[in-house]
């Protein structure tokens, strides 16, 4: 069984830096590692190119996605552009982001 690794965060910023290309369904995202104190946000662009607006993906209530803890979310969104926007962290943050 393979589980694709997207990207390693080791500091705050967006991971990759330009996202990458979600082919758009329901998917299990597992966020795995250090966190130190960082806050992980799902960020999605629907705009073509890679340098399109992104937009925090929310709940059905409303809430931004976000995580500061190892944790498995189950995400359905379309096709689009996804990355991970991280503040808080420190010098010891390194999360490992998987999907599956």
């Amino acid at each position: 069984m393979s589980i694709q690794k997207i990207v390693d965060i080791t500091g705050d910023g967006s991971f990759p830096s330009g996202g990458f290309d979600y082919n758009g369904r329901q998917s299990t995202f597992a966020f795995q590692g250090a966190f130190d104190s960082a806050t992980v946000k799902i960020h999605a662009s629907f705009a073509e190119g890679a340098a399109g607006t992104y937009i925090p993906l929310t709940d059905s209530e409303g809430n931004e996605l976000s995580v500061s803890s190892p944790a498995v979310l189950n995400i359905d969104v379309g096709q689009c552009r996804i990355k991970f926007v991280v503040a808080d962290s420190d010098g010891s943050t390194d999360i490992e982001v998987r999907i599956s």
